[in-house]
Parts: structure tokens; sequence; C-alpha cells
């Protein structure tokens, strides 16, 4: 299976480069070419790595580029810019997770390739071949770009290059005063000079000849890490052990969806996205915009716990562990963030970075004409992000019966979650209320009686009573737990079976999303926050009622899911790449086959366009979307398939759209692997392999 786009538009540059995004699950680098510079924001970005300069926002790094190559014959420049350009393909094999490019001028052509193995030595391959349409005399300046892209930047304040033979060693110190190191070895033949972490070749190439660089680069994050010599022989070897390790990876997670290309394909390149995020080596996380780049300042969201954990737990049991056991791991960061606001337990980071301290600033967006930053509350009202991750747990527990996860400090980690929900609810008239939040709708901000928070709250006490009493943990505080949960108000269902989103949300003005569209100032405007132009009506940003009937799907019964579908569906905007999945999974249920279909494509083709949003507020928000992804992987598995669990029995019930005739795909279950398959007449077959 192999994306492919042909031609080149400077306009598509930053789609392409997320679009083409390679990985290994701590390492990215974005699909850009080898003559790209900085303003096209060629991106080597490292997971976990994070840095501030000065008053601006802490984010992770970009590393240099190594893969810089520079193609000259006299006065002519090999360029995708110039008009010496005959033809241009992008390529992307998404079954073996490699990038090629090919490329075509007047009087050479150009292949190259580049893969990123799931080692833990962080090392990027790398193929060079320029091919010579007539004899020809070309100029060739290759290696390491140090003009890096930052959003926030520079972080290396001291960059310093060894060159020995045809090695380049980068040796970067940041801000914050750690070191880190880049090794490269280049491997071409032919004389060549050395110029400030440039190679300059002179090459004399008649018809039809070929001149080919390898290179191969480490990144390392500690000095007395092991630095691996390569050679030209070994390119092949790991570019065939990458290649089984891919199709290991395929193996558990690839969806056949029957008789439908388009749809099979945006699915499965929205899976492939995923496997180059999960590392079984290293405890960080997934941020909310993947490898793509230090968007959203590499931090991790609630999209890991509530989209990506699902996907992996039922494809990659171990990879789904370290995301659990990341939050785990910085559980300090969410305590001293809720002691910092006043409140007991742990109150985890809305966006949270190597050491769970909160990375969100106050003001995330600016206004787009005056140019001034907007107040949001994102870092201290968005709670239900300490309830989600002990959601994510249980989802694992469930799902795995792994229940070695449970330690120490797995149970101290829910106890400190239940004491902060405690200590930030009001008690009214002997009754707790959830006040003063935000729920996944951030259009509407600090709000009362939120359902998604306040049922969540109460989904996660019910949780944290079962585990503390399987494993005889703080039995006085399973007391506590219960007085709390017997007093905690929940948003009633109403007679016509809605959930009001919030207290006040029914009295907003009922207005179409359009008609508020038109009232935007700015086509950046931002849309929430005191004066934004929703704040006043019903419209919100994404799924949030929704979102709370698909996480807690037994709780509600479809004619619940009916009614709040067809009231919620008309006021979503679906501003959030998090939104149409969870559409989609309902209307699956309720038999809003159509709309599933197209809520799915909706999640599934994100990062397949050239018109994504990039932009809230003034703020660039590119890059790609794992939730999306996943949740496209969570449409099709839990809304058209139908699958629930009951006990150890794996179960389904099929709501195929129109022009699928069938799905096929695996899933890891209880440590037992199941193969399942439903045909166009909804039959389908459950079989253990």
């Amino acid at each position: 299976m192999k994306l492919i786009k042909e031609g080149f538009n400077q306009d598509n540059i930053l789609s392409y480069g997320n679009m083409f995004l390679i990985g290994n699950g701590h390492i990215g680098y974005r699909g850009t070419l080898e003559e790209y510079k900085k303003d096209q924001m060629v991106g080597l970005n490292v997971v976990g790595l994070y840095d501030k300069y000065q008053d601006k926002w802490r984010e992770s790094i970009n590393m240099p580029n190594p893969f810089n190559v520079e193609v000259k014959s006299d006065n002519k420049s090999f360029f995708v810019f110039n008009n010496n350009l005959i033809s241009h393909k992008f390529i992307l094999d998404i079954d073996k997770g490699i990038f090629y490019r090919n490329t075509e001028f007047d009087s050479i052509s150009i292949k190259s390739e580049r893969f990123i193995p799931f080692i833990k030595q962080n090392v990027i391959f790398f193929k060079y071949k320029i091919t010579a349409k007539e004899d020809i005399n070309l100029n060739i300046k290759l290696g390491i770009d140090l003009d890096i892209y930052e959003i926030n930047g520079p972080h290396f304040v001291s960059k310093e290059i060894n060159n020995f033979k045809s090695k380049l060693s980068f040796v970067g110190k940041t801000n914050e005063n750690k070191l880190v190191y880049e090794n490269n070895n280049y491997i071409f033949s032919g004389k060549y000079g050395y110029l400030d972490g440039y190679y300059y070749v002179n090459k004399n190439l008649c018809k039809g000849e070929s001149f080919t660089i390898y290179c191969f680069s480490q990144i390392r994050e500690k000095e007395d890490e092991e630095i691996l010599t390569f050679s030209k022989s070994s390119y092949n070897l790991y570019k065939n052990n990458h290649i089984n390790d891919f199709k290991d990876k395929w193996d558990s997670a690839r969806v056949e969806i029957i008789g439908n290309k388009k749809a099979n394909f945006a699915l499965n390149y929205s899976i492939y996205q995923l496997l180059i995020l999960g590392s079984e080596y290293y405890n960080t996380s997934i941020p909310a915009r993947g490898l793509s780049g230090q968007t959203y300042k590499g931090a991790i969201f609630w999209d890991t716990e509530i989209f990506m954990v699902p996907f992996f737990c039922l494809t990659n049991p171990k990879i789904a562990k370290r995301l659990i056991e990341y939050r785990k791991n910085t559980l300090d960061g969410a305590i001293l963030k809720a002691k910092q606001l006043g409140y007991e337990g742990a109150f985890y980071a809305w966006e949270s970075q190597e050491n769970g301290i909160e990375a969100c600033s106050k003001y995330n967006v600016t206004d787009p004409i005056t140019n001034k930053p907007i107040r949001t509350y994102f870092d201290s009202k968005q709670i239900h992000i300490s309830s989600d991750i002990i959601y994510a747990l249980n989802n694992y527990l469930d799902v795995t019966e792994d229940y070695e996860i449970v330690d120490e400090k797995c149970l101290r980690m829910v106890k400190e979650v239940i004491k902060f929900f405690m200590s930030y609810a009001v008690n009214i008239d002997g009754i707790y209320h959830i006040n003063d939040v935000i729920g996944p709708d951030e259009y509407h901000e600090r709000i009362d009686d939120n359902a998604f928070t306040s049922y969540m709250v109460s989904y996660v006490c019910k949780v944290a009573i079962d585990l503390f009493n399987k494993f005889q943990y703080e039995l006085k505080f399973v007391d506590e737990i219960k007085q709390f949960l017997n007093k905690l108000y929940l948003p009633p269902t109403g007679k016509d079976g809605i959930i009001e989103q919030f207290k006040g949300y029914n009295k907003l003005e009922e207005v179409s999303v359009d008609e508020v569209r038109s009232r935007l100032r700015h086509p950046k405007d931002y849309w929430g926050g005191a004066n934004g132009v929703a704040t006043p009506t019903k419209v919100i940003k994404q799924a949030d009622v929704i979102t709370l009937l698909v996480l807690l799907n037994e709780m509600f019964d479809n004619k619940t899911n009916k009614a709040n579908f067809d009231y919620y569906y008309p006021f979503t905007e679906h501003g959030s790449s998090l939104s149409s999945s969870m559409y989609s999974i309902v209307a699956s249920k309720i038999g809003y086959e159509k709309l599933a279909y197209e809520m799915f494509m909706k999640s599934a083709e994100i990062d397949l366009g050239t018109n994504q949003k990039m932009f809230a507020g003034g703020i660039y928000i590119g890059g790609t979307h794992p939730a999306s992804n996943a949740g496209a992987y969570l449409s099709v598995i839990f809304g058209m398939a139908g699958l629930t669990f009951d006990n150890n029995n794996v179960l389904i019930n099929p709501h195929l759209p129109k022009g699928i005739k069938g799905l096929k795909f695996k899933i890891v279950y209880r440590n037992k692997k199941y193969l399942i398959f439903i045909n166009k007449d909804k039959k389908y077959v459950i079989k253990e392999i």
C-alpha cells in the first residue's frame, strides 16, 4: 500500500511534510526533500526532549537536518523550485514505513529513500542517487544544516561539529544545559572538500552513470550511549529488518475494509500514522501532534488516553502499557500542580511534558486583529484529564487483564486523582457539584455541572473502589469515596432523553454553526473564550456529551444515544480533530450508517488533505492528528463492527454502511488473538488464532 503524490506545488510543502512523515516512536522526520531548508519546515523531532528559550513556550526539540543535499551544474541548480523540473513524485510505502522521492530534471534524475528502524539507538537511514541523462559535471554539497526550524527557539546555545574523514558529529547544548548528539556517517565515492558541516564533491558523470550517497544518522541523548558503526553493506541489512518489523506490527493492526478502496486506504494510512508512534523502549508518551514537530509544544494531552490507548490495547498491549506507565511516572508533577492551585491529590497537566509539569500557558491563542494574547483556562479548568487517565488504566486492565501494572505507584496514582476530585468539588446543600470547569467543548469555559466531567468523576470513583477492594488498599479511604460518590451530582437525562451539556446550556442562543461562522471578524478568530462568537450560543467545538456516551456506553441505551445525537449534532462545529470519530461511533449504533461513514472518513482522511486547520486565533496548530487517526480505527472497530466484550467473550454487532461489503481485522484480547470477519450480509466469524 503506497501513498503517491505527483507534481510539485509549493503550497503543499507544509501538508506533505506531515503527510509523508516517518518515525519509530521516539524520533520523527518530516516528509520533506533534501534541498529543503528551514523555511520549508524540515523537522527531525525528538519525543521527550524539551527546551525553553527565554520567556517563550517550552517545546520539543528539532535536531539539525543531516540530509541536506544541494546539486548544481555550472550555473544551474537542481531544486524542485526551479524551471528545469520535468516531473516529481512523493512516495510513502505505508506497508514498509519507507519514504521515497523520484524527481526528473532536464539533465539528471534524483531518487532518494529514508527509513527509521524501531531500534533503541534511534538511527535514520538515507540513500540518495543521482543519474545523469547526459554527460555532466556536478557540484554536490551535502551535510548538516545547522539552520534549524523552530517555533519557539533557538534551542541550542552552542552547536559544535567535528569532522573525521566522512563522519560528522554534532554536539548541541540547549538553553537548559542538556547535551544532545547527532552522529552522521556519509558514504560516497570520489574526492571531496569540507567546510562548516558540509562536504563538497565535484563529480563528472557520463550519460547513464550514477552517483550514490548513503547516510546513517544516529541521535543520542547521552554521551555514554553506544555509538553504532555502519557500512554500505549494512544499509540493506537494516532495511530488511525494518521491513520485517513493520510487517509484524501490521499483522495485528491492519483492518481490511472490503468493497471500498478509498475507505480502506484512508483507514490503513491512519493506522500507519499510529504504528510509527509506538515505542517499546522509551517511557515517554505520544504528543498530540505525534512526531510531526513542535506544535502544541510536543506535549501529551488526553488524546493519548482516550483515543490511542484503546488502539494499542487491541493491537500492541506492550505499547499501551508504556503509555500508562508514563502517567505513573509523572504523578509527582500532577501532585505539584494540584498543590500550586490549592487542591489536594493529583491534577494532571493538560499539556504534559517529560516530568509531568504543566506546559500549558495561560494564553494559548492570540487575537489575529490586535495580536494580543487571549486568556484561556485550559491549564486550570480542564480537570477531566485526571479522570481520563484512570479511565485509560481501567480500559487497559479490562482488555489485557495485566494486573502486574497495578503496583504501589499505580494505586497511589488512583488515590491521588480521587483526592483531587474530592477537594475540587463544592458542597451545595449537601450535594457535591463539579463546578468551574471546561469539558471537551473548549468554546464554553468555566461552566458548572458539565455532564462529561461529572460522569467521568463518578466512573473513576467506582474504578477506584473496585481496585482498592481487589488489592486491599486504603480500605478506610474506600468508605470516603463511597460517601462522596453517593452525594455527587450527575446531570440527569431529561424526559426527552437529552443530557444537558452543562448547567445553563439549554438557555444559550440556538443558532447554526454557519451563522456563528458568519460573525467572525477574521478567518483566524478564536471561537471560544470570554468574547468568542460561539460563547453565548449552543454551538460547540466538538463532541462533548456524545463522547460521554461513547466512553461510558454501558450506562446509556440507544434511545438516549439517538436523542442526544439528534440534538447536539447540528450545533457541533467539529473544530477539533477528536470530534468526528465520536459521532461516527454513536451514528453506527443508532442506525445512521451513512452519517457514520461520513464522520469516519472525516477522521481517517484528516492527514491526507492539504486544507487542514493550521491556526487557532493566530497560533500555528498544524501537524499530524494521531487522535483522529486512532478515532478512525475506533469508528470502524466499535462502530461499524460493533465490537464489545462480555467478560472473556468477544461480541460483534455489525452496522456496515452502504458500499462496504465486509470487514476483516485482528484484535488481541486477554492474551488471545482473534481474527474477525464480517461479510456484506452482516454475518460474521470470530476465530481464535
